[in-house]
């Protein structure tokens, strides 16, 4: 049964992801407290309006986090993108210390779906895997969730969308998954609902698997102007290792392995395919993704 009484700690509620999981266990009725620097920031701000509890700490501070995770019943970890690896893996392992000595009820981590059972000896691609085998060794009940592509990514700039193409990382036959980053936030609100489940499972979430081809239909017909895909060059790949990387692993590694998309469907109802997705973008964020001040056409 949910304890709606005690809240659930969000690490990163400032940031998408963190703020995704907020905003959906608020939607489903628990209470949620967030670890932020300096509450007075707007973000941290916005949160305390949509009724977040706030604390001071950080990442570095053992202390405040301990506080942070008094009488909660869960706690949601998720890293910032921009750290080193040393201080992903210091943070990562800390943080889930913290919640092994609090006994915390359900900690849920959020990985990556690079993740796989093999280390790669590059630190960055490794730093995951050795937070995920030190949250497993603790007498802590967890959670990991190993989030797909996000759909987000695909509007940043520099896939080429603004010169009429989309560039990316698999072959225009090949298919990749996707999730939307509000979907994660349901899902793990879903999680965090049903606990004897989920408890000691990692597990990937995606909300679509799409094709190079059906990426291309997609945006062309949202654009309203023809939009040719195609996979980013050897050239590229060879002089950028992260994106080697995934590359690679989306052709034959951890990231080609498929999420059950009927059990995303089943905790999350409203799971968003990359189509639905792309078509509730707000029209200023398109105009932008196309490089265009004028209007979208809408697809007919």
């Amino acid at each position: 049964m949910i304890n709606h009484r005690r809240p659930i700690l969000v690490l990163g509620a400032t940031g998408r992801q963190g703020g995704s999981v907020a905003k959906a266990l608020l939607k489903a009725r628990w209470n949620v407290r967030a670890l932020v620097r300096d509450p007075t920031q707007p973000a941290s701000a916005a949160l305390r309006q949509q009724g977040v509890e706030l604390v001071r700490g950080s990442f570095d501070d053992a202390e405040a986090m301990a506080a942070a995770m008094r009488d909660v019943h869960g706690v949601f970890s998720v890293l910032p993108s921009n750290l080193s690896a040393e201080d992903e893996v210091r943070y990562g392992t800390s943080i889930a210390d913290v919640a092994a000595e609090s006994r915390i009820d359900h900690f849920i981590y959020s990985s990556g779906a690079s993740v796989g059972n093999t280390l790669t000896g590059v630190a960055r691609f490794d730093a995951k895997p050795c937070i995920e085998a030190h949250i497993r060794k603790l007498p802590l009940t967890a959670t990991i969730v190993r989030p797909l592509i996000f759909m987000e990514m695909l509007l940043r700039p520099g896939f080429g969308l603004e010169q009429g193409r989309l560039m990316s990382l698999i072959r225009p036959d090949h298919s990749m998954q996707l999730i939307a980053v509000d979907d994660i936030g349901k899902i793990v609100a879903a999680l965090f609902g049903d606990k004897p489940r989920f408890a000691g499972i990692t597990i990937k979430i995606a909300g679509d698997r799409v094709t190079g081809h059906e990426l291309e239909t997609a945006f062309s017909d949202v654009a309203g102007h023809p939009i040719t895909y195609a996979r980013l060059p050897d050239a590229v790949l060879v002089a950028n290792a992260d994106l080697a990387h995934m590359a690679a692993s989306l052709e034959n590694g951890p990231l080609a392995e498929l999420a059950d998309l009927n059990l995303m469907r089943e905790l999350n109802p409203e799971l968003l395919s990359f189509r639905s997705w792309l078509a509730s973008r707000d029209r200023k964020a398109l105009d932008a993704a196309f490089g265009r001040n004028g209007e979208v056409d809408q697809p007919g």
